[in-house]
């Protein structure tokens, strides 16, 4: 899976996820920053992660009917014409970035949900993806792919500037949809940092 990393911001880096397969880039910079045996985006199976899912909100609409509604967004969040996600883009600090890799905070998981076996891909640590007051919407009214997310104030500088206002920071991605998000791509690690 292909989890991008370059200057944005004074003070902070641009990061998107490519959920459908794109080529991995050969010129990443990623070596020079974490052992490359850390490199990994592991395979879990844990029939039981799914309850953690249980504890947190599902949202009424669709993750595109909640948007201005529920949640606001950095940056657009890329969708096909079925409403299914397909690239997002987040601001972060490169030592976040650099840590969630160290750390193998990239997972995906198999397990049981709803009575139906799923996999799970996370983008946070793990004490912010099964975080019971997150929020869960649906991609599509099939109910077949969902994200987790955790909606926070909008903040300008570490300050609440708005705290009605909600950003949405997407933690998860619960997937029963193998040809859209091959397993096989989704634990392929190409972590793409570029500092120039």
């Amino acid at each position: 899976m292909r989890i991008s990393c370059s200057p944005g911001f004074p003070g902070s880096m641009i990061g998107s996820i490519d959920l459908r397969p794109t080529e991995p880039n050969p010129t990443s910079q990623i070596t020079a920053h974490v052992d490359p045996e850390l490199i990994v985006i592991p395979y879990i199976i844990d029939p039981d992660f799914g309850l953690h899912f249980d504890t947190m909100k599902i949202m009424t609409g669709t993750y595109q009917e909640e948007f201005h509604e529920s949640y606001d967004v950095e940056f657009t969040i890329d969708v096909d014409r079925k409403g299914y996600i397909t690239q997002f883009e987040h601001t972060f600090t490169l030592e976040r970035y650099l840590d969630l890799i160290r750390t193998q905070s990239y997972r995906v998981i198999q397990t049981n949900w709803r009575g139906q076996s799923f996999h799970v891909m996370t983008y946070s640590y793990m004490k912010e993806v099964i975080n019971p007051n997150n929020v869960i919407f649906r991609c599509t009214n099939a109910e077949d792919v969902f994200v987790v997310a955790e909606l926070i104030p909008f903040r300008a500088g570490g300050v609440v500037e708005q705290p009605n206002h909600r950003y949405l920071h997407f933690r998860a991605l619960i997937s029963a949809r193998d040809d859209l998000y091959p397993i096989e791509y989704m634990c392929r690690p190409d972590f793409d940092l570029n500092l120039d």
